[in-house]
């Protein structure tokens, strides 16, 4: 059980999370102070310095929360063949990064370029949601699970980045997953 005052600091540090994720999304990185995300917070800003070095360490922390949300999504769905929950990962994670707009998304990604975390993140959930398809009999034995992995992974990643550069998504490529995975499938 948290104590209250453990309560408070998650509360002033979400509180912090979503007046950012707010500004940044509407004006840019650029144009958005740490005086101004914790005044929009209604927090001192020494609060900030709490939980966050500068100001674009918070542009990881906001990213990371909406990709756990879709990892916590996903476990509660074990009925789900994996066709159904790729299809599901793909619409969330395209939806996720729409929600965060792109001004997050491109700042995370200007401020993150040397950082493989996120990368490691999305191999190690796609990962376990194959290797949980082949041990209930989805996948086929020989299915090499680190390739299928990364090839899903480009496939995220380069949708993203269309994005990122065009501002158009097309979701409809996300629910070709079934092509990917065709060879696979037992």
């Amino acid at each position: 059980m948290m104590s209250k005052r453990d309560e408070q600091a998650k509360e002033t540090k979400q509180k912090i999370i979503e007046s950012a994720r707010l500004l940044i999304r509407e004006k840019g990185i650029e144009n958005v102070s740490v005086d101004d995300i914790t005044k929009n917070a209604g927090v001192a800003k020494g609060s900030y310095y709490v939980y966050f070095k500068k100001k674009e360490d918070i542009i990881g922390e906001i990213g990371c929360l909406e990709f756990t949300y879709i990892n916590e999504e996903l476990e509660k769905m074990s009925s789900l063949n994996i066709v159904e929950k790729l299809k599901y990962y793909f619409k969330r994670y395209l939806d996720g990064i729409t929600s965060l707009g792109v001004e997050i998304n491109r700042s995370w990604l200007k401020n993150n370029l040397d950082c493989d975390c996120k990368v490691n993140y999305d191999h190690d959930t796609l990962l376990k949601i194959l290797t949980i398809a082949r041990d209930n009999n989805e996948l086929k034995d020989d299915t090499n699970l680190e390739a299928l992995t990364y090839h899903i992974i480009s496939i995220l990643y380069g949708l993203t980045l269309i994005w990122l550069m065009s501002g158009k998504l097309e979701e409809e490529n996300a629910n070709k997953i079934e092509l990917i995975l065709k060879p696979y499938l037992k």
